[in-house]
């Protein structure tokens, strides 16, 4: 095979695999929330809760997932991750109760764990080296996707038929997905690479002695840690950007075109921070997009009620900013990290961001509770993602080549 042309058949399943994982899992089921109370007599509590065990299944599997590419490869390792999610999808469909929920969700998250941004990190750097930033980019863009195409459809399903069917035709899909990319992924994209790879594995494990993964200082290392702590906090900008708005006197309809519009911007954002890395560098590229992010959070907390132009801005700012939450880690990781530990670099950075997101999860309820709006929350988040972006950018400005 040509691997010139077939690494963007890599990178096109990268992108499949983290639209199912990263965003019919993630992103895309959001739209069941208010269905799962309706038609799956949920409590507000319950769903709370099962959304919780999803990302505390997902926390778990990032410490299975780079045993499992190393037992599995990357070829049945994303392949089973997507199985596990048509499991989870096959036993939503068949919940009659609250446990049978949570079991989905487990395995949900386990999907979630296994088949996202380490995966396709390490399969993206195999093919394309150095020059990662742009494929990596597009793979991401498979989330933003999921927010553009797959919310509609899968309202279209649930008003038309029911959300079992719904979650029928998911589980369906994504077997069929994990079908394609098992045929379409190939481990390496040649023998030479792949001699390299299982050289440095043996080297490894001839190697006793304690390793550190990054090549930093334990004290940049605890900055490192925080920094990036501080970024899974801030992923809880999301959730309540709807909340926020209809707060601001926009009505549904308008709300629902904003976060259709934040996907598109998403979507754009991604595949443009990937190739401004190439470009431009991780520390310049960094700073721009990081500076983007903290800008949206800052317009939404100062957006006029009814002012659909501030609001369209900071959806597009925060589309084009949202990448730092994701591929941005990759990037990290891959300016930190010695080369033979980037799948380890990667996987020990997405633990600490869903760490930071599960412990400021339950901060946003209770402060809207205490003060009567989310007005309040939307503040402490542009400081927070703030530190987060002068401790990530400082170290990686430090140790820039």
């Amino acid at each position: 095979m040509n691997s010139k042309i077939y690494k963007w058949v890599i990178c096109g399943a990268g992108t499949l695999a983290l639209f199912c994982t990263g965003g019919l899992l993630v992103t895309g089921f959001n739209v069941y929330t208010p269905y799962l109370i309706s038609e799956g007599g949920l409590t507000n509590a319950q769903v709370s809760l099962i959304l919780m065990v999803r990302n505390l299944f997902t926390l778990i599997a990032m410490f299975l997932v780079v045993p499992m590419i190393r037992k599995l490869d990357v070829r049945l390792g994303m392949t089973a991750a997507v199985l596990v999610a048509a499991a989870a999808f096959l036993v939503l469909s068949a919940a009659g109760n609250f446990p049978m929920y949570v079991a989905g969700m487990s395995l949900s998250g386990l999907s979630y764990g296994l088949g996202g941004m380490v995966t396709v990190s390490v399969i993206i750097r195999r093919w394309f080296a150095e020059h990662d930033g742009l494929p990596l980019g597009i793979c991401t863009a498979g989330t933003g996707l999921s927010s553009v195409i797959g919310s509609p459809v899968i309202t279209w399903m649930v008003e038309k038929f029911s959300m079992r069917f719904a979650f029928r035709m998911e589980a369906i899909f994504m077997a069929a997905v994990a079908a394609l990319l098992f045929l379409l992924i190939r481990n390496y994209p040649s023998l030479e690479k792949e001699h390299e790879v299982e050289e440095i594995r043996r080297a490894k494990l001839a190697d006793k002695k304690h390793h550190e993964v990054f090549a930093i200082t334990h004290g940049e290392w605890m900055l490192l840690v925080l920094g990036v702590l501080f970024c899974g906090m801030s992923y809880n900008v999301s959730p309540y950007l709807s909340v926020l708005f209809r707060e601001r006197s926009f009505d549904a309809a308008a709300v629902g075109w904003l976060l259709c519009f934040m996907g598109v911007a998403l979507m754009v954002g991604k595949i443009v921070y990937g190739e401004a890395v190439d470009v431009l560098g991780r520390v310049r590229a960094g700073n721009v997009f990081h500076g983007c992010f903290v800008a949206a959070i800052l317009i939404c907390t100062l957006c006029l009620p009814g002012n659909s132009v501030m609001a369209c801005f900071a959806m597009a700012l925060l589309g084009l900013g949202f990448p730092m939450l994701s591929v941005g880690l990759s990037e990290l990781a891959g300016g930190l990290a010695h080369p033979e530990y980037y799948a380890d670099a990667v996987k020990q950075l997405q633990i600490i961001y869903m760490i930071g997101s599960l412990v400021f999860g339950p901060v946003p309820g209770l402060m809207a509770d205490r003060f009567g709006s989310y007005t309040p929350v939307y503040v402490v988040l542009v400081v927070i993602s703030l530190l987060s972006a002068v401790l990530q950018q400082f170290i990686l400005a430090k140790h820039s080549k």
